[in-house]
């Protein structure tokens, strides 16, 4: 790895206190594709950014309106424009010494052209509605990226509610902060590797999700997904009440606070999610990106 430059450490001297100058390093050698700048993925292009971390934003979808509202590195005369293309230069001014580039390229379904579209990424985060809500395509990527060596998020949200996938495969944390210590030196334990299911293995186990005991909001992402895998044309908001019946055809509909019925729930799914929800998970899917890169401390994993 090359050596931290002064003008990075002017400029990185927080995180080099917070986390050594071994992690940074990896940071700054890191290559991280976010695909898709919707929900909390537009929170996570600031925090990765202002982390040394070089970014490649991609997005084939042109800039509305709705989107200016929601996403702060868009500005009305970006309307028509390429989303990437307009928010790349943003994200670029918040650190100039990071490294922000941009592609308007579409989702492939083509497994080779897939697979070439994600090369060279130390980690992919992919936003569910660029893809179309297609989960074949998302598994199909996740499948890609284990191939690749790469680390996989898929993200998704609705009103109120947000969730992040992630698959680093077999993860190896180097070095556990000690609790209590500011010596950035010092490890908890020896490596610790965690295992982590791929996506296709996710769906597989959506079935159980709905009739097991957990969380309603995971079990409405889970008929979501049970909903539209292998007819992603039905990703449309008319669609709702063929939604409501498949809930009742698979006997589960989840009690989520705010949402009073299966229709509004899955209207949901189709605008951006409310802002502090994208700030908060943002926030945490920066973190596990950072985990990931830097191996240090656990990231958040089913036990």
């Amino acid at each position: 790895m090359s050596a931290i430059t002064g003008d990075q450490v002017a400029v990185y001297d927080r995180q080099l206190r917070l986390w050594g100058v071994q992690a940074q390093q990896r940071l700054l050698n890191a290559k991280v594709l976010i695909w898709g700048l919707e929900g909390s993925n537009v929170e996570a292009c600031k925090n990765l950014v202002l982390a040394g971390i070089a970014l490649t934003l991609r997005d084939h979808r042109t800039v509305t309106a709705a989107d200016v509202g929601f996403n702060y590195f868009l500005r009305p005369e970006d309307i028509g424009k390429n989303r990437s293309e307009c928010a790349s230069k943003r994200v670029q001014e918040m650190n100039p010494l990071g490294s922000v580039s941009s592609s308007s390229e579409g989702p492939a379904k083509n497994p080779e052209k897939l697979k070439e579209l994600l090369k060279g990424f130390d980690v992919v985060i992919v936003g569910l509605s660029c893809l179309g809500f297609d989960f074949e395509l998302a598994a199909s990527m996740d499948a890609a990226c284990r191939s690749l060596g790469a680390g996989f998020l898929l993200t998704v949200a609705a009103g109120e509610i947000a969730f992040f996938f992630s698959d680093l495969h077999e993860h190896i944390m180097q070095e556990r902060s000690a609790q209590g210590s500011t010596d950035v030196g010092q490890t908890g334990q020896n490596p610790e590797t965690f295992s982590f299911p791929s996506f296709s293995d996710w769906l597989a186990a959506v079935p159980a999700l709905l009739t097991g005991k957990s969380d309603d909001s995971f079990k409405l992402f889970g008929l979501f997904a049970s909903f539209l895998r292998g007819k992603a044309e039905r990703a449309v908001p008319s669609a709702a009440a063929d939604f409501e019946a498949h809930c009742q055809e698979v006997k589960c509909q989840p009690k989520v606070d705010g949402l009073q019925t299966m229709q509004q729930a899955f209207g949901h799914f189709f605008v951006e999610p409310l802002v502090h929800v994208a700030s908060v998970l943002g926030g945490l899917l920066s973190q596990e990106v950072i985990k990931a890169i830097t191996r240090k401390d656990p990231p958040l994993a089913w036990p």
